[in-house]
């Protein structure tokens, strides 16, 4: 159906599209009249036939241009009298759909298939736009039962949210019948409640049983919870974990248990909660950490653009990733003499075939993206009364504001290594502590960066990385913010060995794809208490359960058994590796003809032969591929092209 109004016209678009209870679909586009790819501006479908999966809308569509668009499933809330539309699944190829100004003479006969162009299917879940992520995470054994009748016996777990406003009193809450979760107080159809194992089976999140998962003290599991005011009493605040064990064909409700907003103050925690068992007795102890996610404040990301699960196929196998730059410490053997993580090594890295190079970014005091990779420094101080005895103070860098790191003599904690000493005479671009936004305007804009935020973590003994930990959501939007700004049309990579901040990565932002470090099995480092580091099999689970581009791992893993790289491959993520063993030719040459995406290694110069940069050869062979209309178009990078997702 098509009709002539002036320099406007009128066409259905249809689209089928399998859709759970409560979710509805919608179309976004690069005009007025579709919302300029605003999530809350979208235009709403309606189902052709209320049993069926075919959706349409009348659009109003400019007669004489290019129309972008993509269609987006989302669950549609009441925020305090205002319709939030909060994305569940929304189409996530690198390219919108087209309507070109033919297609509206002719008329558009192609029956549009939800996530699918083509042949090439992708489809992304959504990020937060005015909703809140709470995640409930059990690992390391957290249930202990202490009823002896029960101990032996398998246990399920199940998770609720609960409106605690519709009783009087938590403890009318408690009295009420114990023989299933569905209460009163629960919230059928919001808040969302989905939970999701660390294993090959069920890494996707998913709607609960009846009676919820079953408990294994060896898995991963995570009970993820989209609310609109976590922390707020007034509105669903509180969960509700309910056991049953399995010995019959009907489980038995034994016990549950309360977790309260008094109960997750900050943005990431451990909870140590008592079960009680149908007399109100205690009969156990769960342990459980939780995560908080927010949206990104101050930043708005919409539906024009995305390179999240994007990766291109390449003639060349495997990238080329300068370590810090041209590579570890300071260059003593160039005439550059760089040192690392600073804009001259990551110029001369770019200028000697790099095609990205990896730097570490961390806040300053003052909330200032510096790029560092240690969190401590030491400040040499000149001791009284003496011509050339220092002493070196150690400062975290979060204590220094960004002003005072760049001002300072500094020298790196292992001092007494002459490769890490910063020089005065050193050139403003060979200097420590740049800021993020400098580099991103002065480094090369044809090289790619992978950009590891740093964040502190605990390890298996107890100890943290770096004694104060930061509120993640702040620390995290501010890199963020920084970065969407900043970035321009450069190729970015985000990177991190904390899984928490991984997902809130994934969850605040749409734009850029993310690798999950990490060490795996090695005795080089301290193991970290979060088992989702652990090895490359849980870490290609949780980057499956975030719905992330791939994994980054320590080379060890890969040379010792090759066979880990198959297993990453075969789930369809990206795989990056890092580590001193790559260091080397051969090895660098192996890993890559075994099928790894990307090699992270120190004198990038010295292996790469100074090829060019393969972000500049596909832009030199790709001139025009931005011939598309709209402002999405202009933000597509040339390297861009058919997605493996």
């Amino acid at each position: 159906m098509r009709t002539f109004n002036g320099v406007a016209r009128d066409l259905v678009l249809q689209v089928r599209a399998e859709t759970a209870v409560g979710e509805t679909v919608f179309v976004s586009g690069n005009t007025p009249e579709l919302g300029e790819w605003k999530v809350n501006q979208a235009i709403q479908l309606s189902k052709v036939h209320p049993e069926g999966n075919l959706w349409q809308a009348l659009i109003s569509i400019p007669a004489n241009q290019n129309i972008l668009y993509r269609y987006l499933i989302c669950t549609v809330v009441d925020n305090d009298g205002k319709l939030e539309n909060i994305v569940r699944y929304w189409e996530s190829h690198v390219r919108p759909r087209i309507l070109r100004p033919i297609d509206h003479i002719d008329g558009k006969e192609d029956l549009d298939v939800f996530g699918y162009q083509g042949d090439i299917e992708s489809v992304s879940k959504g990020w937060l736009t005015s909703e809140t992520i709470v995640q409930l995470k059990m690992f390391n054994s957290p249930v202990t039962i202490w009823k002896r009748r029960y101990r032996e016996k398998p246990i399920s777990v199940h998770v609720s949210s609960i409106d605690i406003t519709r009783k009087d009193s938590v403890a009318e809450v408690i009295g009420m019948e114990e023989d299933s979760t569905l209460t009163e107080g629960v919230n059928r159809s919001w808040p969302i409640v989905e939970v999701a194992q660390m294993n090959d089976s069920g890494c996707q999140f998913t709607q609960q049983s009846q009676f919820g998962i079953m408990y294994d003290p060896n898995d991963y599991v995570i009970f993820q919870i989209q609310v609109l005011k976590p922390n707020s009493i007034e509105v669903q605040g509180a969960y509700m974990v309910d056991f049953y064990v399995h010995d019959s064909d009907v489980p038995e409700h034994i016990g549950f248990c309360y977790i309260l907003p008094s109960n997750m103050r900050d943005t990431a925690g451990t909870c140590n909660m008592p079960i009680s068992g149908k007399r109100q007795q205690p009969i156990g102890q769960l342990s459980v950490d939780y995560l908080i996610v927010r949206p990104m404040q101050d930043f708005v990301c919409d539906l024009s653009v995305t390179y999240a699960k994007h990766w291109k196929s390449l003639e060349k196998k495997g990238l080329d990733v300068g370590h810090r730059g041209a590579g570890n410490a300071r260059r003593n053997d160039k005439v550059e003499n760089v040192l690392e993580n600073t804009v001259a090594s990551f110029n001369y890295a770019a200028k000697h075939g790099a095609d990205m190079v990896e730097l570490d970014v961390q806040l300053s005091k003052d909330l200032v993206p510096v790029i560092y990779h240690d969190y401590y420094i030491c400040i040499s101080m000149k001791k009284k009364r003496t011509q050339n005895e220092h002493e070196l103070l150690q400062l975290a860098v979060k204590d220094l504001t960004a002003q005072q790191l760049q001002l300072l003599k500094l020298s790196p904690a292992e001092a007494e290594q002459d490769k890490y000493q910063f020089h005065e005479d050193d050139s403003e671009d060979n200097q420590p502590f740049p800021t993020l936004k400098h580099v991103l305007e002065a480094v090369d804009p044809r090289v790619g960066f992978n950009i590891e935020i740093k964040c502190p973590m605990q390890h298996r003994d107890g100890t943290w990385e770096l004694d104060i930990r930061f509120e993640m959501n702040r620390y995290i939007d501010v890199i963020l913010r920084n970065i969407l700004e900043n970035a321009g049309n450069r190729y970015i990579i985000l990177s991190c060995f904390h899984p928490d901040i991984c997902t809130m990565v994934r969850l605040k932002q749409n734009k850029y794809p993310l690798l999950f470090l990490t060490q795996g099995e090695t005795d080089r480092y301290t193991p970290y208490l979060d088992t989702r580091t652990s090895s490359i099999p849980m870490a290609t689970y949780f980057a499956l359960n975030t719905g992330i581009l791939g994994i980054d791992v320590h080379a060890e893993d890969l040379i010792r058994d090759p066979g880990h790289i198959s297993f990453v491959k075969d789930r369809n993520l990206v795989l990056f590796c890092w580590g001193e063993d790559i260091n080397h030719s051969d090895v660098i040459k192996s890993l890559k003809d075994q099928g790894v995406d990307g090699v992270i290694y120190d004198k990038v110069d010295e292996f790469t032969r100074a090829q060019e940069n393969v972000f500049l050869v596909e832009a030199k062979a790709r001139l025009g591929l931005l011939e598309l209309a709209g402002h999405a178009g202009e933000n597509l990078c040339a390297w861009s092209s058919s997605s493996t997702n």
